[in-house]
């Protein structure tokens, strides 16, 4: 996605605040299930983090721990559809914006952003 800093922007909006790598787990269990070591190991960040990042997107309902159905005592990570929807929102709001828009401040991207939003919700009605 070349617009990262709008699903930076829309991220921290749409979501009170996740943290990036959160956008990040997202992104690879979207691919299929994996534990939160594969995750570690993926993202290249330590297990500790990996641990606290999923609880972060567990309590926000956007992943879920789910026994490995063939290692009951290994818990696989998933993506919810509250995650997927997530995920679609962000996508397509960044897809739809022009690379000149790069050139705007962040104050300005954001305001941006809210407008896009706006426009969204009242085309929706």
């Amino acid at each position: 996605m070349d617009n990262k800093w709008l699903v930076r922007d829309l991220l921290q909006d749409r979501t009170g605040g996740m943290p990036w790598n959160g956008y990040r787990v997202l992104r690879r269990v979207e691919r299929g299930p994996m534990s939160q070591g594969e995750l570690a190991e993926r993202m290249d960040i330590d297990a500790p983090a990996a641990s606290v990042l999923v609880s972060d997107l567990v309590e926000r309902g956007y992943v879920e721990r789910v026994a490995d159905a063939q290692d009951g005592r290994r818990k696989l990570v998933h993506l919810t559809t509250d995650g997927q929807e997530l995920l679609e929102s962000l996508r397509s709001a960044a897809d739809v914006i022009p690379s000149p828009v790069s050139t705007l401040t962040g104050s300005e991207r954001r305001e941006l952003t809210r407008l896009i939003d706006k426009m969204r919700a009242a085309a929706e009605k």
